[in-house]
């Protein structure tokens, strides 16, 4: 009987004000709702490559194409005949054109070439983001007294048995 007077008593408080705030206790520890989330995940993909080694070689492996050799010729004469003058100039253009030439030739038969002189393993990681579906916690259950009964809410954070939380409280008489 008395509880049921400190229910009454308790309705009509709050009848009397439309909306208000009122301290209830918790119960229990507040339950974790779970949901399927879709979230970007950061993956590390790693795989084996053969990777190449490099040297460089020296020597008279390559050889001075007929046009490298011209090239060479015409660009000597062309200075040669910029140092001689009178009958020497015909002399200076072709020793010139000699020179450029054996120039190319040399230069090309001693060029250092990079080749590949081997391969290794190593290990390429890139990072791949994939969605993925996760349970994540999105909500709690949490349980209360009011009015002599219990009363579930969903709470955005977690409560501890004991706790007091606020709650608005609308009570409207009905006809």
């Amino acid at each position: 009987m008395k509880k049921l007077i400190v229910v009454a008593l308790g309705l009509l408080i709050a009848a009397s004000a439309s909306a208000s705030q009122m301290l209830v206790k918790v119960l229990q520890e507040s339950d974790p709702i779970a949901s399927n989330v879709i979230k970007e995940v950061p993956i590390k993909s790693c795989r084996m490559e053969q990777v190449p080694i490099y040297g460089t070689t020296s020597g008279s492996a390559a050889k001075p194409s007929v046009a490298d050799k011209a090239a060479g010729a015409i660009f000597g004469g062309l200075l040669g005949s910029q140092l001689g003058s009178g009958d020497g100039k015909d002399a200076a253009t072709f020793l010139g054109a000699i020179i450029g030439a054996e120039m190319v030739d040399g230069q090309v038969g001693q060029q250092k070439q990079q080749v590949i002189t081997g391969y290794r393993e190593q290990e390429v990681c890139e990072m791949i983001v994939q969605q993925s579906t996760v349970q994540e916690v999105t909500s709690y259950k949490t349980y209360i007294e009011f009015g002599g009964q219990i009363w579930q809410l969903n709470t955005p954070i977690s409560y501890a048995k004991g706790d007091f939380i606020k709650v608005n409280v609308d009570i409207t008489m009905a006809n």
